[in-house]
């Protein structure tokens, strides 16, 4: 089983062109764009798990948020709210790991924040299994050097390159790395007596030595403790102490704790001999540059060993323990969670538990919804659109039809006589959308409320919205956006403003830092300024000021008991707001505190357009009227 070490380190050079070469547009969104306020796991097995520590110092460095590599095992001991909050990405070069599979499985079953895999061969088995679940990305492509031997290699430094790439992208760096020689200095060391490594890591050199430990034990070759150097002087040196006879210490050094990594060995016997790993690189090349130098030395090593870590042989039972069949243990570690539970956890968080009379109030709140909802008889059903009718991403949003899930779920509604009204803070791209993909003889029964319902419109009447678009822009809304010009300036954020009468929408391409920093820059305005009567709201993909006494989505419900409401931004400064406070409302992703109304009551690890589908799967039309069948 597996190639020859020296064969695949021939190859590194290649991997390192062929990495540089891929689009990793995806997958820099993924990491550094969308939603990057929000932790992340990232998980992976064996040699793959080293890329997880790259992938969360990147993902700390760059955005400032915590992040932590977990085995899968470690994802699922969790528990379900970090699977819930945190954003996962699963790393598996193969795709085929078993133990990735498994915890996919239950990613899918709870995240609602956004899951991300990373493989290296098409057509693998994580492939294939999300085909099922499209609101999971991916990034696949074969590399050249196919399956790599025993221990992870090429594949291994594949995913640090395409990793970096993708750090730099978002930062307009060059990610292109230099192969530097990958000498390394061995004091002449007889490595062959050497049998226990203490691996010191300073900034850049933590991923490194965790792969350093992942060879060192998986072929064989040694034992490995690893510690950052301040770490080191709390008790392990001590090792040295008494073991040092047949010890050295492997030191990764890059150019911002190379001071550190010398005063710490210098304080040690002399006896004690040292390995130095180093690079003159900084920034995310240097932890690949100590990444090829560290592949050098297990060479070396194994050639000490007369062990090739390429092959090394594997036992039997080795095999009966990568195939193990656990899923019942799993099983039992995440119980079956119910929507009850899942539904007031979206409406007070996991502190939530923490008061028995409140979170028991809620579910008492919970139940009389959902009974109110399945006693109630609706002739019209209102949506939100972005995100809720329509995905939020930018690629979605700007096609011209609705998705075919979405159409076949409405048809019934319509062909039953029932009465759709969609609300959104857009203009005449949304109608435009409906009429490419409903029949022209179901317009009379779809309305657009334009503009967060500022011009609520028949479907086909688009060209009264022209005129109302030529009314006088209001003064008020025209200040505040010469303020926020003189407070933001045009160069510093990339923003761009749409003037619609009585609403001002602040757009562009914006990251969510910045679109925040717009945001609360607008709220301080209105407050400075004492403008009573705006208001301001976040959707999916703008920020929306608007004259309150004529702008509001609300509007648009002419008869409450009625009118079923669906929307994705329930929290007060979100544009469904005031909409979802209806009595019967729904929402399919944030909810307000109202024990009341707009409440979330789609399965764990769905929302936005996945829990559209299965609320409008819950409701049956007949002779113009809906009825529900919900539970929890």
């Amino acid at each position: 089983m597996g190639k020859p070490f020296k064969g695949e380190l021939k190859m590194l050079s290649d991997t390192i062109r062929w990495a540089e070469q891929q689009d990793v547009t995806r997958l820099a969104w993924f990491l550094f764009v969308e939603n990057k306020q929000i932790p992340l796991v990232c998980i992976g097995s064996g040699g793959s798990l080293s890329a997880c520590h790259y992938a969360v110092q990147l993902y700390q460095q760059r955005n400032g948020v915590l992040a932590q590599a977990m085995t899968p095992l470690q994802l699922m001991y969790s528990g379900r709210e970090v699977l819930r909050s945190s954003k996962l990405l699963f790393l598996s070069a193969s795709g085929k790991n078993k133990d990735i599979l498994n915890a996919i499985k239950y990613g899918v079953k709870y995240n609602e924040t956004g899951m991300m895999s990373l493989t290296l061969r098409k057509n693998n088995p994580t492939e294939r299994l999300l085909e099922q679940y499209p609101k999971v990305e991916r990034w696949c492509e074969n590399i050249p050097s196919e399956k790599d031997g025993f221990l992870a290699t090429n594949s291994l430094l594949a995913t640090f390159t395409l990793l970096c790439k993708a750090a730099c992208a978002t930062m307009s760096q060059d990610s292109k790395f230099k192969l530097s020689d990958m000498q390394l200095e061995t004091f002449n060391l007889n490595l062959s007596i050497i049998q226990n490594f203490i691996v010191l890591y300073g900034a850049k050199g933590e991923p490194v030595a965790w792969d350093i430990e992942s060879k060192l034990t998986e072929a064989a070759l040694g034992s490995a403790l690893l510690s950052d150097y301040r770490n080191f002087g709390h008790g392990r040196h001590h090792w040295f102490d008494k073991r040092s006879e047949n010890s050295c210490i492997i030191a990764l050094v890059t150019p911002i704790d190379r001071e550190l990594a010398y005063k710490t060995i210098r304080c040690l016997p002399k006896s004690v001999p040292a390995i130095y790993i180093e690079t003159e690189l900084d920034g995310p090349q240097a932890s690949i540059d100590l990444l090829l130098k560290a592949f050098r030395f297990i060479n070396d090593l194994g050639e000490a060993r007369s062990i090739d870590p390429g092959k090394p042989g594997v036992p039997e039972y080795g095999r009966m323990l990568y195939n193990l069949n656990y899923f019942k243990l799993t099983n039992r570690i995440l119980p079956e969670e119910k929507t009850l539970d899942v539904a007031v956890l979206r409406k007070l968080g996991v502190a939530g538990r923490e008061n028995t009379m409140l979170w028991g109030y809620y579910s008492e709140a919970c139940l009389r919804f959902v009974r109110q909802l399945n006693r109630g008889k609706f002739t019209t059903i209102v949506f939100d659109y972005d995100g809720t009718l329509s995905a939020s991403d930018r690629k979605s949003r700007f096609t011209n039809e609705l998705c075919d899930k979405i159409k076949d779920a409405l048809m019934p509604l319509l062909e039953n006589g029932v009465q759709i009204v969609v609300a959104t803070g857009r203009g005449k791209s949304v109608g435009e959308s409906f009429q490419k993909s409903i029949n022209q003889k179901y317009w009379p029964q779809i309305k657009v409320g334009y503009y967060n319902g500022a011009c609520l419109l028949v479907l086909g009447e688009e060209d009264k919205l022209k005129v109302w678009r030529e009314q006088p822009f209001d003064s008020e809304l025209k200040a505040l956006e010469e303020e926020l010009k003189l407070r933001l300036p045009k160069g510093c954020v990339d923003y761009k403003f749409a003037e619609r009468s009585l609403q001002l929408s602040i757009e562009g391409e914006m990251t969510q830092t910045e679109s925040q920093l717009v945001y609360e820059t607008c709220r301080e305005i209105i407050w400075d300024k004492q403008m009573k009567d705006i208001r301001i709201w976040r959707s999916s993909h703008s920020v929306d000021i608007v004259v309150y006494h004529e702008v509001s989505k609300q509007r648009v419900i002419e008869d409450p008991e009625r009118t079923l409401c669906i929307g994705d931004y329930g929290t007060v400064e979100g544009n469904d707001y005031e909409m979802l406070t209806s009595k019967y409302s729904l929402s399919v992703d944030r909810v307000s505190k109202n024990a009341e109304s707009c409440w979330n009551i789609a399965p764990s690890g769905m929302k936005g357009l996945d829990a559209t589908l299965y609320y409008l799967s819950r409701m049956k039309a007949n002779e113009g009227k809906i009825t529900c069948k919900f539970s929890v």
